[in-house]
């Protein structure tokens, strides 16, 4: 086998491994010069790529593949000659085969079978409907404003699909992708200030999770069922809750276990709350 015909049936592989002579160029160097173009035209028909990486030390196989495409330059295939390309035309009778495969969103096979039908390569029947205007265009999201950016970082601690809820009451439409990653962008902090779910108050109790939903079976605590997802459970427990349930059964809680600071700060706001006053 000559190099040619290693060239034709290895060109990928050889794409991807992406081999270099010498150092690769950088900066200014990488430019290409009408000396390495002159090379590239004498030794890339008779040898491809492989011929010419030794002719041209510091070009990598990608960026002489590249330019060897930008000057029209072909490697003969195994019988010798350049296969060109061939030059797919349309007419009327294809575009409305096309337009009738494209009157519903079609699937990869759908296209397939169109393509089969119009005897055209795939790839060349969706770019003919893409310029028929039969595909409809992918649009960039408008910039997220002010006060959308405020509605959700004030209601960063609820689920996506609320916010997204939220949003559209307001006249702004996102998807729950969207609202997830403008989160996480903003660095946002998706804590509930006023709720905890089971494992989180485990922590802080000093207990396992066990005994959470076993004060919660018996009634002591109080808590709402909700969805459980991946990384959270599905007990939800407002804070006033707690509180209620520290101070009704103070023997249950061992204050040596219990995370102080977070426990300080949970009495104390029983103490900002209004006090009723009797009749």
């Amino acid at each position: 086998m000559n190099i040619a015909q290693r060239e034709v049936s290895g060109v990928r592989e050889l794409l991807d491994h992406n081999p270099v002579v010498g150092d690769r160029r950088a900066g200014s160097k990488r430019f290409w010069t009408g000396r390495e173009e002159k090379l590239l035209r004498a030794h890339y028909p008779a040898g491809g790529v492989t011929a010419c990486l030794a002719a041209l030390p510091g070009r990598t196989a990608s960026s002489i593949y590249q330019r060897a495409a930008v000057l029209g330059l072909r490697v003969p295939g195994a019988n010798g000659r350049v296969n060109e390309r061939q030059a797919w035309a349309s007419s009327e009778a294809i575009d409305a085969i096309i337009r009738r495969a494209y009157q519903k969103t079609p699937s990869k096979n759908d296209v397939q079978a169109c393509a089969v039908t119009c005897g055209r390569p795939r790839w060349w029947v969706s770019k003919r409907a893409a310029k028929l205007g039969l595909v409809t265009p992918r649009f960039k999201q408008a910039p997220w404003c002010e006060a959308e950016i405020d509605l959700i970082g004030d209601n960063a601690h609820k689920a996506p699909a609320t916010l997204r809820r939220l949003l559209k009451a307001k006249g702004f439409d996102r998807t729950e992708t969207a609202i997830i990653v403008k989160l996480k962008r903003l660095g946002a902090d998706r804590t509930d200030p006023h709720h905890l779910n089971a494992n989180q108050l485990a922590d802080v109790m000093g207990v396992d999770r066990k005994t959470i939903a076993a004060w919660i079976a018996k009634g002591w605590l109080r808590a709402t069922r909700r969805e459980a997802t991946a990384t959270d459970d599905f007990w939800w427990i407002h804070r006033r809750d707690i509180r209620r349930f520290v101070v009704d059964n103070v023997a249950a809680v061992d204050l040596r276990k219990v995370e102080k600071f977070w426990f300080v700060d949970l009495l104390a706001e029983r103490l900002d709350e209004p006090r009723r006053v009797s009749a």
